[in-house]
């Protein structure tokens, strides 16, 4: 599972980098249509990478010793 969240999230860093290039270094940007483009790419991009942390911090939770069922 998280082999798979870890290609979906290169595969979001590539959107976002090349919406990011087409805005700053095409004139794409200045037209409705490029404008539009340039919208999905970076707001697909970024919600494809934003489930790979998510998931490492809930495995890095589970790895955690218990402390409350832990009687001291």
């Amino acid at each position: 599972m998280i082999k798979l969240l870890k290609i979906l999230h290169f595969v979001g860093i590539a959107m976002l980098l090349v919406g990011v290039y087409l805005y700053l270094q095409t004139e794409l940007g200045q037209q409705v249509s490029g404008m539009l483009v340039i919208a999905l790419l970076i707001g697909i991009g970024t919600l494809i990478m934003s489930p790979l942390p998510v998931a490492l911090v809930i495995e890095w939770a589970r790895k955690q010793p218990s402390s409350f069922n832990s009687k001291e």
